[in-house]
């Protein structure tokens, strides 16, 4: 009976401890780039801020799960801390010893669903949206709750599904003075869960926390659209404004007005050169940019872990007016519902029009090797140009090994699509992802039954696969890589 007692009390004390684990501290051990970047923070007490950052680089003295990324979330002058993939909440607190330490807010054991979420503050409330994790793509809202120290669902009419991740751009604004927010290049799980294929919906929506309404404004302008699915693009919030990069251009975004441009010319060189200034040398470093009121921060940390940065100030009148575009268009439901089948309207236009050239070349070509030679250079320059940036490297890549008489490892071709520190879960999707899309691709263009990429198992470690080509397709392959 006392052994019974002691378990029990053992346990009442443990579920005390855990459920008051916003009085926990975390470990004050944060590195000397960490103690900067909050230095930064610190010295603004007025404006809202939202970034992630690497959680392999930033750890701020707290554990972290697995390739998970921290948010960084400030509203006015208080800095919180959230490890994305979990619930779990920290408040940055100035202390005389340390400098800075961690308070742990929440009681959750949750983990393993909110991965790369977008997390932000409005009217003083902390909201998380999206994200990703266990095969799916989150698209509703929560909230952490003071009093429960859990995050709360927050209901809204629909669910519109995005998250921030390493091959996935959007631009997500939060309008404080209108209580709302805004949303372009969300996510479609394109007939999940026979496939992980996940499709950008060309489409901008606003959400109204009044009313926890999301509506639907318009389909997004195909230039901004081209501009967000840049591999270098970034964005950050100022003021009324987003500011967009692409490569090394700025342009302006303003949501509520429906509008977007550029910066005028020489402000735009001058900014050129302070991120140059920063960033071209050819030594490794790791970067971070925002924005806090009007000045603009490029941050680099070295291999040093020494942090440098450069400041500068940008108003709406460093803005050109002069040629103004919208951000989305509005059109009616039956517009709508073509714009939303327009990649299938597409793809049927072009299979017809290959069907009457197909047609025309067999009614003038009599000899049956010479239909064959034309028809087959139609089709694999079709094939050819459909492909991605990656998916042509990779298709070097294979075709390369192959007349090595060898076959593509999991680690190059995870070091190629940019996931070699992701977990196992995510670089199998990711690459199942890329050769499904090459595999159709090649099969709609072509009409080949056999699948152009195939795997086999590794003949010394039978967990993993090797990739290589169909034999059959070789040639062929050869005159399309000449292109």
């Amino acid at each position: 009976m006392k052994y019974i007692k002691s378990i029990a009390i053992s346990l009442v004390i443990l579920a005390t401890i855990e459920a008051k684990a916003q009085l926990n501290y975390a470990s004050p051990s944060l590195k000397k780039y960490e103690i900067a970047l909050l230095d930064i923070l610190s010295k603004d007490s007025i404006h809202p801020l939202s970034i992630q950052l690497d959680g392999d680089i930033f750890k701020f003295g707290v554990p972290t799960m697995n390739n998970s990324n921290i948010a960084l979330i400030k509203n006015k002058k208080d800095i919180y801390i959230q490890i994305l993939g979990s619930g779990r909440l920290y408040q940055v607190q100035k202390n005389p010893k340390f400098q800075y330490q961690l308070l742990r807010l929440d009681s959750t054991f949750f983990n393993g669903a909110n991965f790369n979420a977008l997390s932000f503050f409005l009217n003083d409330t902390l909201f998380q949206y999206g994200g990703n994790g266990h095969w799916n793509i989150r698209g509703f809202i929560t909230y952490f709750s003071p009093k429960t120290h859990e995050w709360e669902l927050y209901n809204s009419n629909r669910t519109i599904t995005a998250f921030l991740g390493l091959n996935h751009n959007l631009l997500f604004r939060v309008d404080h003075q209108n209580n709302q927010l805004y949303l372009s290049n969300a996510l479609e799980q394109y007939q999940f869960p026979l496939t992980f294929t996940i499709k950008s919906i060309d489409s901008t929506y606003r959400f109204d926390n009044k009313t926890q309404q999301w509506h639907t404004l318009g389909y997004t302008n195909p230039n901004l659209m081209f501009m967000i699915n840049t591999i270098n693009f970034q964005y950050y919030e100022m003021g009324d404004f987003i500011i967009m990069q692409k490569d090394l251009d700025f342009h302006w975004l303003h949501f509520s007005k429906n509008q977007f441009g550029t910066l005028n010319e020489k402000r735009n060189n001058e900014i050129k050169e302070i991120w140059l200034s920063l960033y071209s040398n050819n030594s490794k470093y790791n970067s971070i940019q925002f924005c806090l009121g009007n000045t603009i921060y490029f941050i680099r940390i070295d291999e040093s872990n020494n942090l440098t940065y450069k400041q500068f100030d940008l108003t709406s009148k460093d803005f050109n007016y002069n040629k103004i575009s919208p951000i989305y268009f509005i059109v009616n439901p039956y517009l709508d519902a073509v714009i939303k089948h327009m990649t299938e309207i597409v793809y049927l236009a072009i299979g017809l029009i290959l069907l009457f050239i197909l047609n025309n070349i067999i009614k003038k070509r009599k000899k049956k090797k010479e239909i064959s030679t034309e028809v087959a250079q139609i089709l694999n320059l079709h094939f050819f140009q459909t492909l991605s940036n990656i998916e042509k490297e990779l298709l070097d890549v294979l075709y390369e090994k192959n007349l090595k008489g060898e076959m593509m490892t999991t680690q190059m071709i995870n070091k190629i699509i940019g996931v070699q520190q992701k977990d196992i879960m995510t670089q199998n999707k990711n690459r199942s992802d890329h050769f499904l899309k090459i595999n159709q691709k090649f099969k709609f263009a072509t009409q080949k039954e056999l699948p152009l990429i195939i795997k086999t198992r590794d003949s010394i470690d039978k967990r993993q696969y090797n990739y290589g080509l169909q034999e059959d397709y070789i040639v062929e392959l050869r005159d399309i890589m000449k292109h």
